[in-house]
């Protein structure tokens, strides 16, 4: 019984991801599962050399969000609706380079995307500049959409590409805000650049530790103004993270719940 709990903590459940996906008539292989926490399982499929299509990438990334119940509630409205979020931004941002180029839906509650090519900052001790400068004008592109990204403080969200460029994957919590979406234009303008600062508040944090030499002071001075609003950000995000990447880690310790690895047939498949 408490092993069959552990994975109602798990977006996917004991199933977790297919082993076999199809995109544009073109069959992919699981690779490799970058991450299955209580919202979403995001995995990396590779072209299996059968029946290959040339105008189909080699590597693509299925997001799976939320199918599993917990505890009894149904919570499959919920993967539906994170789905539909994070799908609509992607169309969204279509035009910006560095935003993952949306391939397809899968499911009721998932989306296949094009694989980037490249590394996290979370495995980089150090960076040039001029990465920034590009990593800036991406953030720039984002936000001339109304678009917040808000998840700037996570390393492993941002990438140098195999072409050297920045990138950004992940917009599960990123936020559309337009003129006139909470209530009055005057207040989407205040949320909504109040929440663009947070985005760049991270990025120079980031740039203030890879490249510390290329901080400018413009760029010093917003990093040492950190607004109220990554300060709240900190104060209920932080230790609601920590206790959700702690209850699965002491899960998977203690073997209630098994760590999935590539090409294991998920049970119930």
């Amino acid at each position: 019984m408490p092993k069959e709990l552990g994975y109602h903590l798990l977006a996917c459940g004991r199933k977790g991801l297919p082993l076999h996906i199809v995109v544009g008539a073109q069959q992919y292989r699981l690779g490799k599962v970058f991450k299955h926490d209580f919202f979403a399982a995001t995995g990396l499929y590779e072209i299996d050399g059968r029946n290959f299509r040339n105008e189909m990438p080699v590597r693509v990334v299925l997001k799976m969000s939320r199918q599993q119940h917990f505890l009894g509630f149904p919570l499959s409205w919920l993967g539906r609706l994170l789905c539909s979020h994070e799908v609509s931004l992607l169309r969204r941002l279509s035009s910006v380079q560095g935003v993952p180029r949306l391939l397809g839906c899968y499911g009721e509650t998932g989306f296949v995307y094009q694989y980037i090519e490249g590394r996290s900052l979370k495995n980089l001790k150090e960076l040039p500049e001029v990465f920034f400068d590009q990593l800036l004008e991406l953030v720039r592109q984002i936000h001339q959409k109304n678009v917040v990204y808000l998840d700037m403080n996570k390393l492993s969200n941002i990438l140098l590409g195999a072409d050297g460029r920045a990138c950004l994957v992940d917009f599960q919590i990123s936020l559309h805000l337009g003129p006139c979406m909470l209530v009055s234009k005057r207040l989407s303008e205040y949320v909504r650049q109040g929440l663009q600062k947070a985005d760049l508040y991270h990025l120079f944090k980031h740039k203030r530790r890879l490249c510390p030499e290329g901080l400018k002071p413009h760029e010093k001075r917003l990093y040492n103004g950190v607004s109220g609003l990554v300060r709240a950000h900190r104060m209920i995000a932080t230790p609601l993270r920590r206790l959700r990447r702690g209850s699965l880690r002491f899960l998977r310790e203690k073997g209630v719940i098994v760590t999935e690895k590539a090409g294991r047939v998920p049970a119930g498949d």
